[in-house]
């Protein structure tokens, strides 16, 4: 029995070589390339397109041509134009005669102060009994213009009244923008000065002349009225 087993084996044993021996040789083959189980796929043959052939590079120029002789041809003169005898003027022109200028009319000259003044001495508007200065201020429209520090100064009085400050001298002479100074309750000879002032500076400066005024001593003329108007 045990002698069987051991013929068993040794059998197997030599099968085993045997497929082993040609297992060898097989990848031999393969590896020098003797023999392959697996042919690569032959690839499809690829059309070739035909090339095209380069066009020519321009037209075929035809033979040198040679031009034939073109006879000269001679213009043929027209007929000669006679110039048309030029008018002579019959009548000589006469032009008008040259205007004169007539000089500007020189006008007056604007004062160098905002305002003009105007004096009239007339009768006082409370009768003889009173002798001073009254008047009022204006624009250049005759407007009232209220506010304007009126100077008064001479025969001993000396002090600056506002137009338009007072509703009475303002109906008593016909204007918003009035003003008065009484002097004395009899007409007397005497001198008064009166300056218009700027209201709106700090330190109202005069913006008029001074109006110098000259009482004769009687009633037609106790009153000296002064009217500044704005100049400009």
């Amino acid at each position: 029995m045990g002698n069987k087993r051991a013929s068993l084996f040794n059998v197997l044993t030599y099968v085993m070589l045997g497929a082993t021996a040609c297992l060898v040789v097989f990848y031999t083959l393969i590896g020098f390339n003797v023999f392959n189980p697996f042919p690569p796929l032959t690839l499809a043959t690829v059309a070739e397109l035909p090339t095209a052939s380069p066009s020519p590079a321009g037209p075929t120029l035809p033979p040198v041509w040679t031009p034939t002789h073109t006879p000269t041809i001679t213009p043929t003169p027209g007929p000669t134009h006679t110039r048309t005898p030029t008018l002579t003027p019959s009548v000589t022109p006469t032009f008008p005669p040259t205007r004169t200028p007539i000089p500007p009319t020189p006008r007056v000259t604007r004062s160098l102060w905002s305002f003009t003044y105007e004096v009239s001495m007339r009768s006082p508007q409370y009768g003889c009994g009173w002798t001073g200065v009254a008047g009022h201020v204006e624009d250049l429209d005759g407007n009232p213009l209220i506010g304007y520090p009126v100077h008064i100064w001479g025969a001993g009085i000396d002090v600056v009244v506002p137009s338009g400050s007072n509703t009475q001298h303002n109906t008593v002479y016909g204007s918003q923008a009035a003003w008065e100074q009484f002097f004395d309750s009899t007409p007397k000879p005497m001198e008064v000065r009166v300056q218009l002032h700027d209201p709106y500076r700090d330190d109202h400066l005069p913006i008029s002349d001074i109006a110098v005024i000259n009482f004769p001593g009687y009633c037609g003329a106790a009153l000296g009225y002064v009217t500044f108007t704005q100049n400009h």
